[in-house]
């Protein structure tokens, strides 16, 4: 399951922190979920159903509820869980069953939540959104961790780190293909069937999405910009810039 929107939520309040229990064949049913959940059921079992789509509910599965989701739900086999509500503005239309390897790691981190919004200190509201950011994190870390690049895309693993750290300087297919240990024709068509473009066009879109970054911030002179990103000029940093984005580095506005 593609869980990237989840990398989109700004979490502005956390309602509550609670632990609840359910007795077996309880039901529910819920229509347009008004705000986000997160859920880990860990003693016993709850199916969520969603249309034609069920996502279980256990120590091995945590479900998140998004706002604007209908769903029903009926409690398998009875049992303790805890739950997160939280406000961001984001909707999605059915339920998320995430699985975990490591249950009683995720449920510490909503026991601790719990506990500290309990107490209730200073700055607790503030920590309850760390937190549960944090408690997203784990999961989508736990979901990454299931795809591992191929070994194809280890070979040129390389070359995309080097990028990363030296997209301001000269770098060249010869040069890349040195660091992965690959031959500079084997290496260009690797990377090309990978990326879905070559490794210099690649470089070039590195540059300009850091360009944007730094649009949105105070970045000093368009010229300062094109020499941080290891452009000789200005004029051949607006040419690549407009070349990638449709406008001139002066009229972007952020909204592209």
């Amino acid at each position: 399951m593609n869980t990237s929107f989840l990398a989109n939520l700004v979490i502005t309040k956390v309602h509550s922190a609670s632990t609840l229990y359910t007795p077996q064949n309880t039901k529910l049913k819920r229509n347009d979920r008004q705000r986000w959940a997160v859920v880990i059921k860990y003693e016993g079992e709850t199916v969520y159903t969603s249309g034609e789509k069920c996502f279980l509910s256990n120590l091995a599965h945590v479900v998140i509820l998004p706002k604007g989701c209908s769903y029903d739900w009926q409690c398998t086999r009875s049992g303790h869980f805890s739950i997160i509500e939280f406000e961001s503005e984001p909707t999605f239309y059915e339920p998320i069953s995430l699985s975990v390897k490591n249950g009683e790691k995720i449920l510490k981190m909503f026991k601790d939540l719990e506990y500290k919004r309990n107490l209730k200190k200073p700055m607790v509201e503030v920590e309850s959104i760390r937190d549960t950011y944090t408690i997203l994190l784990a999961l989508t870390q736990e979901m990454s961790e299931r795809y591992l690049p191929t070994e194809k895309q280890q070979k040129i693993a390389p070359a995309i780190e080097y990028i990363s750290q030296h997209y301001n300087e000269n770098i060249t297919n010869d040069a890349l293909a040195t660091i992965t240990g690959l031959s500079t024709v084997y290496f260009r068509k690797l990377f090309t069937s990978i990326m879905g473009v070559s490794p210099i066009t690649y470089v070039h879109r590195f540059r300009i999405e850091k360009a944007k970054e730094m649009l949105k911030s105070d970045y000093g002179t368009l010229s300062d910009m094109a020499q941080s990103l290891g452009y000789t000029s200005l004029y051949d940093f607006s040419r690549d810039f407009k070349k990638h984005t449709g406008v001139a580095p002066s009229k972007y506005d952020g909204c592209l």
